[in-house]
């Protein structure tokens, strides 16, 4: 073989050699962008996998936050509506004391006191209802309340209120809850 023949033949392998390093290469190179390819595809999955469960949960931390300001809400809004009913349940009870529906309640409130404290010895009333009120002689009628109803007190020291307003907030707890139910189910 001539040394043509020969660096012919060297040349030809090399570039055959240098044909498949190449293509080895970009095998490797192909195997490396698609590798990478599938590791990023697999991060963004991640990532919005992650995003989407960060998400779920901040929606609904909002949620229980809204819930739970909406409770608080209809709670004040509640309790305003029946702390202005109480008012106004008060007002109406300063307007008794004179009228006819005063007079027979401020009756009813002694009746009721002097059969619980039956040696009372003073009976305190509205100035409005006094000159209606005919307790025993034996009880010194005094008129210096305020409000309407009675207030009983005997010679030991022990007494009763039985003022519409103390009347009132014995019942207001039971009529709160009744108001509160009622106001439920309508809703």
């Amino acid at each position: 073989m001539a040394l043509r023949d020969l660096l012919t033949a060297l040349e030809e392998e090399g570039a055959a050699e240098h044909e498949k390093a190449q293509q080895n290469r970009r095998r490797q190179a192909a195997q490396i962008v698609a590798d990478a390819r599938e590791r990023g595809a697999r991060l963004q999955t991640d990532a919005v996998t992650a995003a989407e469960a960060a998400a779920r949960q901040e929606a609904q931390s909002l949620l229980t936050a809204a819930r739970s300001g909406a409770r608080r809400a209809v709670r004040t809004a509640r309790d305003d509506a029946l702390e202005e009913v109480l008012d106004k349940v008060r007002a109406q009870l300063l307007t008794l004391p004179g009228s006819q529906v005063g007079v027979k309640a401020a009756v009813a409130c002694v009746d009721e006191i002097l059969a619980a404290l039956p040696h009372a010895t003073t009976l305190r009333v509205h100035p409005a209802d006094a000159a209606t009120l005919r307790p025993d002689p034996s009880v010194r009628l005094v008129a210096d309340l305020g409000t309407g109803g009675a207030i009983a007190e005997d010679d030991r020291g022990r007494y009763i209120d039985n003022t519409f307003p103390t009347r009132l907030a014995n019942l207001w707890p039971e009529v709160r809850v009744g108001l509160s139910r009622s106001w439920e189910q309508d809703s």
